[in-house]
């Protein structure tokens, strides 16, 4: 019986370690190109800032309009943290509590960013966002599943530029 038990035992640790993933099969980051989506979104809404000038070592890694009133650009940062760029002409309550997750109103005071005050807002899980209107544009910088630390979203806001 000890005998028998050891010929499975072999067999599963055969098993076992041929079943192992290689070395390279780790997973990367699938960087895409938003720049056609940042070009048509700012032809399409003029007064909206969009990054058009993220730091180098930002990864785009996903890039969402959605017809001509919305757009949406995820950047992975150094760190594996998470940032978001969001822009909408939609009404801004519902834009905001879908993209901020938080309540309607600002949870944290106003941050300066080179003169310009952004409000934050900040939701149940900590993901903190910087949002501020260009007219009928609500720009978001951050969004719930946002990882960033305030000084990069700084950074993010400083980015955006007009088309």
């Amino acid at each position: 019986m000890v005998r028998s038990l050891g010929v499975v035992l072999a067999g599963v640790i055969v098993v076992w370690y041929f079943a192992q993933p290689p070395a390279s099969d780790e997973q990367r980051v699938r960087v895409v190109d938003p720049s056609g989506d940042l070009r048509a979104f700012s032809a399409d809404v003029p007064s909206a800032p969009v990054p058009f000038r993220v730091p180098a070592d930002w990864r785009p890694t996903s890039s969402t309009r959605t017809g001509s009133s919305a757009l949406r650009v995820g950047y992975v940062l150094p760190g594996e943290r998470f940032a978001e760029y969001a822009a909408s002409t939609a009404p801004a309550d519902r834009f905001l509590r879908e993209i901020t997750g938080a309540a309607a109103a600002p949870s944290l005071p106003p941050v300066d960013v080179d003169g310009v005050t952004w409000q934050q807002y900040v939701d149940d899980d900590g993901s903190r966002s910087l949002v501020r209107s260009f007219g009928a544009v609500t720009v978001v910088a951050g969004t719930t599943r946002g990882t960033a630390t305030l000084e990069e979203l700084r950074v993010l806001v400083r980015s955006l530029a007009t088309g």
